[in-house]
C-alpha cells in the first residue's frame, strides 16, 4: 500500500520521505526520488530523524499476520503510540497526521446494511482489536498535532500478494467458493486507496475525523470468480469450502506455522473474517468531505493485477488475457 501512496504523492510534486525497517528493500520503489529513513515501530530509533521538519505523517505500517495477540498489540497499537509520540515531541507544528487504519477495526455489518462511523466498533480478530488500539492512541500520543483515521476494506492490486493464491487457482481454472450465505465483502484496488489517503491528508475538513472507503454495493466471491474467469478465458470450476472445512483448514495452517516459528496471515483468526457475513461500510463521509470516490471498477483493477502478476513471474496464464470482460 505504501508503493501507491508514495507514487500518488510524487505524481501531485511532493517531496517524499520514508521510514522502511532496516532489512526492507528498497525495490518496490524502483527509480523514484524518495528520501529514505531507517527504522523499526518497535522501538524509537530512527523515528524522530524520519518525521523531523516533515508536513505531514502518514502511517501506513502495520502487522496484518502474527503469532500472538501481544505481537499484533505490540506493532498496530504500541507502534502507532511510539511514532505519535515522536511526532508530537519532534515535531509539534506537524499539519496533519494520518493513520490508516482498517474496516476490521469496525467489524462487520451486523444486518446487511453498510455501517459508516458512527456505528460503534466491534472487531472480531486479534488483527481488527489492535488497529481500533492503535486509532484510540491518538489523540493522547498526538496532543495538538492534527489527526486523521482512514479504514480501507480489503486491498487488491499490483505489488499486493494478500490475494495471490485466488488469482493463481483461478488461473489454474479453478475458485474457492466462500460465498456460503450469501457473504459480501467491500474490495478497493490499492489506487483508489491510496487516492483516499492522500486526499484525506490534504483536506482540512478531514482533520479530526475518521473515514470509510468504500467500493459501494460490495461484491462476491463467485462475482471475483466471473470476471478473472472471463479475463483468463475459461469458466472456473468451483471447489465449495464449507465453514468447517474452512475452520480445519485455518487450523492446519496455524499448527505448521507454529512447528515453524513464523507468524501466519491465513489461520483461524483469518477464518473468522471469511465467516462474517457482511463487511460493508458506506464511504459517504469520504464523498461529502473531500470528494473521494472508487476510480478502478474491480472489472478493469482485477485484469490488471492478474497481468502484473503474470508480468513478474507470480502466475503463469493460460493464454493471453482479454482486456475487458
Amino acid at each position: 500500500m505504501g508503493s501507491h501512496v508514495v507514487d500518488l504523492l510524487i505524481q501531485k510534486g511532493v517531496s517524499v520521505r520514508c521510514l522502511l525497517r532496516p532489512q526492507r528493500s528498497l525495490e518496490v520503489f524502483g527509480e523514484r526520488e524518495i528520501e529514505v529513513f531507517r527504522g523499526d515501530l518497535r522501538g524509537a530509533e530512527g523515528l524522530a530523524e524520519a518525521v523531523d521538519g516533515v508536513d505531514s505523517v502518514i502511517h501506513v505500517a502495520g502487522l496484518i499476520g502474527a503469532r500472538s495477540p501481544a505481537e499484533f498489540m505490540t506493532v498496530n497499537m504500541g507502534g502507532t503510540r511510539r511514532l505519535a509520540e515522536v511526532v508530537a515531541a519532534r515535531n509539534p507544528a506537524c499539519r496533519r497526521f494520518v493513520y490508516v487504519s482498517s474496516q476490521a477495526a469496525a467489524g462487520p455489518s451486523p444486518d446487511g446494511v453498510p455501517i459508516d462511523e458512527t456505528a460503534a466498533p466491534n472487531p472480531l480478530t486479534h488483527y481488527g482489536r489492535s488497529k481500533l488500539a492503535g486509532e484510540r492512541v491518538l489523540a493522547e500520543a498526538l496532543g495538538p498535532v492534527p489527526f486523521t483515521v482512514v479504514r480501507p476494506p480489503a486491498i487488491y492490486g499490483p505489488k499486493d500478494e494478500a490475494l495471490l493464491p485466488i488469482f493463481q487457482l483461478a488461473a489454474k481454472g479453478w475458485t474457492a467458493d466462500l460465498d456460503g450465505r450469501g457473504r459480501l465483502f467491500n474490495l478497493l484496488h490499492a489506487e483508489d486507496v491510496a487516492h483516499g489517503i492522500v486526499e484525506a491528508c490534504l483536506s482540512d475538513t478531514a482533520a479530526g475525523g475518521t473515514y470509510f472507503l468504500s467500493d459501494g454495493p460490495g461484491c462476491s466471491h463467485s462475482g471475483m470468480a466471473r470476471i478473472l474467469g472471463q479475463a483468463f478465458g475459461h469458466r472456473l470450476r468451483r471447489i465449495p469450502v464449507p465453514d468447517f472445512l474452512l475452520d480445519l483448514a485455518a487450523a492446519v495452517t496455524d499448527e505448521l506455522a507454529g512447528l515453524a516459528g513464523v507468524a501466519s496471515v491465513f489461520g483461524r483468526q483469518k477464518a473468522i473474517e471469511f465467516k462474517a457475513r457482511w463487511w460493508l461500510c458506506s464511504a459517504a463521509r469520504a464523498h461529502a468531505d473531500f470528494g473521494w470516490e472508487p476510480r478502478v471498477p474491480p472489472e478493469t483493477g482485477l485484469i490488471e493485477t492478474a497481468r502484473w502478476y503474470a508480468e513478474h513471474g507470480k502466475l503463469r496464464l493460460p493464454r493471453p488475457m482479454n482486456s475487458s470482460v
